[in-house]
This record gives structure tokens, sequence and C-alpha cells, in this order.
């Protein structure tokens, strides 16, 4: 094999990661009918009087016809009130309206597990001490016409159509203010993008990953070109990321979009799974697998 070079990604080096990763994936199995390979964001907002965001969800459909929520957020003055409810069945109605077949979401012990179980949502991953100290709960529910909605009283403010600033506003009002008072923030997010670059600097092997705010390492992307597959390259890259993830501070590796074609690897690479959500995309599985290093 040629004398390959480690280097650190660029920001364009990592939206090409992506595209190629989603590419060979989209390869094995395609894009369902009317859906599309680039994200759709669906943004709900609820306003009060004067226009302000009081309460919003959002997420984004997939090409696979799934659906998951980014985040929810209530103003803490109107905590209580249904607000949460209204904004998170109008995202449903949107994913269902849509065509998605599954909506799946993540939580945290000290967030809206119970919320989310009320409104028929069933947990298949529970990873522990992510960070230290909680437990990240993924959970899921299958898309029906036909299922009851859980009832909820009227409220007395607009829902409206967001956009990506309006998410933007949500995003930021959960981990500035509702998160915050619950997570020791160690710093800001790290990243650790590498490539592996051939004789001619192009590059043949990347992982697109980090250590969080609250040391959990995260990994979001992993690609070999078709050239370079088994060749160990891809558990190169593992190694040397987990290696500069414990440096920095982080006890847990966490990669939550793994699928039945790619999840061997991971176990051979000495991680555990911690949930499985099936048919995400149909006739398939989706993992959340995760490996202690501390």
């Amino acid at each position: 094999m040629e004398k390959l070079r480690l280097r650190r990604s660029a920001r364009k080096d990592s939206m090409r990661i992506e595209e190629l990763v989603y590419d060979y994936y989209y390869q094995l199995v395609p894009v369902v009918d009317g859906f599309s390979k680039e994200e759709e964001l669906v943004c709900k907002k609820i306003v009060d009087q004067d226009g302000k965001i009081i309460a919003g969800c959002g997420g984004n459909a997939y090409g696979w016809g799934g659906f998951y929520v980014d985040d929810m957020w209530v103003d803490e003055k109107y905590r209580r009130q249904e607000l949460g409810s209204h904004a998170l069945q109008a995202v449903e109605k949107a994913a269902e309206d849509r065509g998605c077949h599954i909506i799946f979401l993540g939580t945290w012990d000290f967030q809206a597990r119970p919320f989310y179980e009320k409104h028929g949502y069933q947990v298949f991953s529970t990873i522990k001490d992510c960070p230290k100290g909680h437990t990240d709960y993924s959970l899921f529910k299958l898309v029906d016409k036909n299922a009851p909605k859980r009832p909820q009283k009227p409220i007395e403010f607009q829902i409206l159509d967001g956009n990506e600033e309006d998410e933007d506003y949500i995003c930021e009002q959960l981990d500035e203010g509702y998160n915050k008072q619950h997570l020791d923030l160690k710093h800001d997010y790290i990243k650790i993008n590498r490539k592996l670059v051939d004789e001619k600097g192009e590059a043949v092997a990347a992982i697109m990953a980090g250590v969080n705010e609250f040391d959990v390492g995260r990994i979001w992307k992993i690609w070999v070109d078709e050239e370079y597959r088994h060749q160990g390259l891809g558990s190169l890259l593992i190694r040397h990321f987990e290696k500069k993830a414990k440096e920095k501070g982080a006890t847990k590796i966490v990669f939550e979009e793994v699928y039945d074609w790619n999840v061997g690897f991971f176990l051979k690479n000495g991680y555990n799974v911690a949930g499985e959500l099936k048919d995400l995309p149909k006739g398939h599985s989706f993992f959340v697998v995760e490996k202690d290093i501390g």
C-alpha cells in the first residue's frame, strides 16, 4: 500500500466527506419516492401577542422517510400550559403530511422523556454517563394517521411556520437556558477532523469527529474511498480520534448514525450497541453505538 499521510481536515473537506458518505448510503438504499437527499427543515413556533417566540419545535425530514426532532423548547414563564404539546404535535402533523413513516429524537434524563412517552414515544437507546452523571435516551414513534392523538387544551397563542433563523433561536434558548442549568460545560466544542491523503494530496479516507462541551467524544461521519477499503484505514482513523479525544478529556465516544451495513465495523473496534431502531431505512436498522475510553 502506498504511503499515506494524516492531515487535519478543513471545513470544505468535511462538507465533501458528508456528501460522499450519503452518496454511498443512497447507493445501498435509494431515497424514498417523493423525498430528497437534502434534509428538509420543519419548524413550528408559538408566538405571543407581540410576535415573540415563546415555544417551538424543529427537526428535519430525511431521504428514507424518517424525521428527526432536533429540539423543543418552551419559555419558562409558559411551561405547563400545553404549549409543548401543541408545538410537538404540529411538527408531527407536518412530518405525517410529508409522508414520513417514523419520528425519532434524543433527550436527557433531566429533560422530557416522560413528556415524549405521554405522546406515544418509546425508548430504543440508553447511554449512561453521557455526560458524566446523566443518561442520554433516544426515542421513536411510528407515524400512523389512524393513531389517536393525545388530547390537549386550547391555547390562546398562534402556531406559525418557522424558518432557519427561528430554529436557531429555539436551539439557542434550549442550550443556553435550560440545558446550561443542568450540564457542566467544560469548554467549547473541539474539532478533531482528520483525513488520510495520498502522495498527490488527495483524501482517501476521513473522519469527522470531536469532543463536545461536556467531554463526550462524538463521531459524525467516517469515510474510506472504495479503492482503499478493507485495508484498516477506518480503524486507523478511529484509533487516532480516540487517542486525541482522551487527551482532551473525553471518557466516552458516541456515534448515533450507524446502520446494519456498517455496524460490524464498530463492533470490531470495540464499540457496544446502545440501541437499535428498526425500519430506518425500511427493511434495515439504525444503531446508536458507544465506547468507554476513560
